[in-house]
């Protein structure tokens, strides 16, 4: 999760070249809440949201992100079926929904401070400070779009960085702009990790699960995000490894692959000591040389100003 970058639409009667089409809204009931469900192009929204802009704008943010993930998949061949997002007007119903619905896992879910959670290929937030939703949604939404569509899993410091490089963006007439190195938040604890030097080796970091660290220093934890992120921006933007990593996403998804950090079947089976072998085999067979490549990234993403937005 992260800071957002946007300009807001609040005001203007121009109609964006994107604007997101609902197919269709019909009622919508859960226990004794009452709400709508909006059906796009890939999604069902359930929401008990009544400003219709701020459900329009959260629709419009998650097929954009939805073009995007899926650009990340060559060829990929989407089943059909919508993905659901469930988007309470307050943290009340959130709260009810989710003791309702994870069963033991609920006091881990119920912990999150900026909007919400993706559970298996489920996003479920609320409405709290809209530019807090927004990035959680457009970051969470990432880790639902792999849930649903890819046969094997990601190292989980992959789909992470991942997530972390859709945090920042804005909307304009134009459309939605999502710029994957730029992140105040991440080129923060950048510097910090740097300055304080405790940077995470990288073959220990593609070993970690973000849940390794829940119980760590802050300032650990957010060096993790930070340099996943630097991480996946590399290998999305990077020249050098961009045509391999596509590859690797394709690999994953299909679940063709020689070698399997875990199926993705819900199991949550994790093989860590595969993470780095399956980055060697797609992206990097010069190790030495992807490290240094990585190394620099950290230092010139740090070294970016925070406050330019242009990809």
């Amino acid at each position: 999760m992260g800071l957002i970058a946007f300009s807001a639409l609040a005001g203007c009667n121009s109609t964006p070249k994107d604007e997101v089409r609902i197919e269709r809204t019909i009622p919508w009931q859960w226990q004794d809440l009452s709400g709508r469900q909006f059906e796009t192009a890939h999604y069902a929204i359930y929401t008990t949201v009544q400003d219709d802009f701020a459900v329009r704008r959260f629709a419009r943010l998650m097929e954009s992100a939805y073009t995007q993930y899926a650009a990340l998949v060559p060829n990929l061949k989407p089943d059909g079926r919508k993905l659901n997002l469930r988007f309470f007007a307050t943290h009340e119903e959130w709260a009810r929904y989710t003791i309702a619905t994870t069963g033991a896992d609920a006091e881990a879910y119920l912990s999150v401070l900026n909007g919400g959670y993706a559970v298996k290929d489920e996003f479920v937030c609320w409405l709290s400070n809209e530019s807090d939703t927004l990035t959680t949604a457009a970051h969470e939404g990432l880790h639902q779009f792999v849930a649903r569509h890819f046969r094997s899993r990601l190292p989980p410091t992959v789909e992470e960085g991942l997530s972390c490089t859709f945090e920042t963006f804005s909307f304009s007439e134009a459309g939605v702009t999502f710029y994957p190195t730029k992140n105040v938040r991440r080129q923060e604890a950048l510097r910090k990790a740097i300055d304080g030097h405790f940077l995470i080796p990288l073959d220990t970091l593609l070993m970690i699960h973000a849940g390794d660290l829940r119980d760590r220093d802050p300032a650990l934890r957010e060096a993790y995000y930070a340099q996943a992120w630097a991480l996946a921006a590399m290998l999305r933007n990077n020249p050098a490894y961009r045509l391999t990593f596509l590859e690797m996403m394709r690999a994953a998804a299909t679940g063709n692959t020689p070698i399997e950090v875990g199926r993705n079947d819900g199991s949550q089976v994790y093989h860590p000591d595969r993470a780095k072998p399956f980055v060697q085999r797609y992206v990097a067979p010069d190790w030495n040389a992807f490290q240094s490549d990585y190394e620099q990234t950290l230092y010139n993403l740090a070294a970016k100003p925070s406050g330019d937005h242009q990809p």
